[in-house]
């Protein structure tokens, strides 16, 4: 048991809380953007006003912040712009060539029916 309250103490130091801040272009914050580490499942959601909070390993190195209609950024872990604010852009599909349905994207000229 002192062994097991050992190896929690020297887990809880390896952990390091990043902040930062998500915004639009108009820089507006954005609500309930995904703040991942890369290549694990650790991750959060930025709240009401664009901010977040996430506790990671000091080896964590990478950030991908992601939100639906935006291009995905990804940013070091240690970056400044955190703080100021990591502007995600929309990404706008063109719809007089294309037409986006509930489960992908087709040409216009081949979408056939009720689409």
């Amino acid at each position: 048991m002192l062994i097991s309250a050992l190896l929690i103490g020297v887990t809880s130091y390896a952990q390091t809380t990043i902040t930062g801040l998500v915004i639009d272009s108009n820089k507006e914050p954005i609500i309930g953007a995904s703040v991942f580490v890369k290549g694990t499942n650790t991750g959060t959601a930025t709240g009401i006003d664009g901010k977040f909070s996430l506790k990671v390993s000091d080896s964590a190195s990478t950030l991908v912040i992601s939100y639906v209609g935006c291009k995905s950024v990804e940013v070091s872990a240690s970056s400044q712009l955190l703080q100021k604010g990591i502007t995600l852009i929309e990404d706008v599909q063109n719809l007089d060539e294309l037409v986006v349905i509930g489960y992908g994207s087709v040409k216009k000229s081949d979408a056939t029916g009720s689409v």
